[in-house]
């Protein structure tokens, strides 16, 4: 009863890659080596957020390096960045030779917690990363105000992958916001990253970095101190800003999806006391990009990784977070971190599940989820109550 809901999605995924293949034999069609579909989508870009600078990069990485090579980190500066995040984000801090320092989360939103980065603060420090989970975007305005009044750059990564959905905190001044942009379908082969400020001398610094539209792609370079790539070349392809080009057609219907998906979501699991729904903002609205279901392990009586084994015997194809980065061991042996260095991030891992909310999850795989967590909860209840009853 519980193999079908991988199965439908599958089904709806394979569809979705289908489509995704006529995409690709239009975009060959028309040429993908156009030099100037990266310019095109810039300017998109540009008109759905608002932004007068928007730089079309090859990945999330080369985007920060960029930026903070705009911005003239030198080696001994520091930045700071929380320690729920990428362990990319800390490693493009490192190949400045500057120092990446870690600073614990707010629980309820996993985002950076303003007043450790403030107390972080100190005379080398030269910017703030704050990373978007999930969809939630940062409240970067108290962040912003910490900025300001220390003379640092503020950069939110903000991994959604089409800029201005589920976004409503504008950028200002010595303000950088990188978008991942992804395809579940088309994979590595479509990837990107846009940089977008309002600063017109941090964009100007950044585009004098990359290599002009016209010149030729050079083989994949590695990390270098001088270079500004990690596996790819500087540039996003003609091929991945025209593909792109066309996600922007279709995603403000998947991100309706993905925010229908969530409502039933939250709706179902909102009374019990065995989890605990994503939290949201009042006044902006989620992009949706996973479903972070955090679980009360103390109602559970199992812990994540035991729930997990059993919701995917189930046939729910449950994934789970990134790790912190305090809990990384290549980490903790550099700088001596321990597992209770940064305690909310890890007490946060320990606990969230994140959903399928993909945009290809019909009805009825939700209601199929649902139920199989409802059960599941059902079946560890009357397990403590008899357990309770036999002492």
């Amino acid at each position: 009863m519980y193999g079908h809901t991988t199965d439908s999605m599958c089904q709806n995924r394979n569809l979705a890659t289908a489509a995704a293949a006529t995409d690709f034999q239009r975009l060959v069609a028309l040429g993908p080596s156009r030099s100037d579909w990266q310019s095109d989508l810039e300017s998109e870009a540009a008109r759905l957020t608002g932004t007068p600078h928007v730089i079309a990069v090859a990945s999330a990485n080369v985007a920060l390096h960029c930026v903070l090579a705009a911005h003239d980190l030198q080696a001994g500066d520091e930045v700071i960045i929380p320690a729920y995040v990428p362990p990319s984000i800390p490693e493009v801090v490192r190949q400045f030779n500057a120092h990446p320092v870690l600073v614990d989360i707010v629980a309820e939103s996993a985002h950076i917690d303003v007043h450790q980065a403030a107390d972080a603060v100190t005379d080398r420090t030269r910017a703030i990363v704050a990373v978007d989970i999930a969809g939630l975007p940062v409240d970067i305005r108290p962040l912003n105000e910490l900025c300001q009044l220390h003379g640092l750059l503020l950069v939110n990564d903000a991994q959604s992958r089409e800029p201005g959905i589920g976004k409503s905190f504008d950028l200002i001044e010595n303000q950088v916001r990188i978008n991942h942009c992804r395809s579940n379908e088309a994979g590595l082969l479509c990837s990107g990253a846009l940089i977008s400020t309002t600063d017109p001398t941090i964009a100007e610094c950044i585009r004098r970095q990359l290599k002009p539209f016209d010149e030729p792609v050079c083989e994949p370079q590695q990390w270098n101190a001088k270079k500004r790539s990690l596996h790819y070349a500087d540039r996003m392809t003609g091929l991945a800003a025209a593909w792109q080009l066309i996600a922007f057609g279709k995603a403000r219907k998947e991100w309706q999806r993905r925010c229908r998906v969530a409502v039933s979501y939250t709706a179902a699991f909102c009374c019990r006391c065995e989890y605990q729904v994503p939290f949201e903002w009042p006044d902006t609205r989620h992009g949706w990009l996973d479903y972070p279901l955090r679980l009360n392990l103390q109602h559970l009586s199992v812990t994540r990784d035991e729930f997990t084994s059993e919701l995917r015997r189930r046939g729910v194809k449950l994934t789970v977070p990134y790790l912190p980065i305090n809990l990384m061991p290549g980490f903790q042996e550099l700088y001596g971190f321990g597992g209770d260095t940064f305690p909310l991030a890890r007490n946060e891992f320990m606990r969230r599940v994140c959903l399928p909310i993909d945009s290809w999850t019909s009805d009825a795989d939700v209601d199929r989820i649902i139920n199989v967590l409802m059960d599941f909860a059902d079946e560890l209840q009357r397990r403590r109550e008899t357990s309770l009853a036999g002492r």
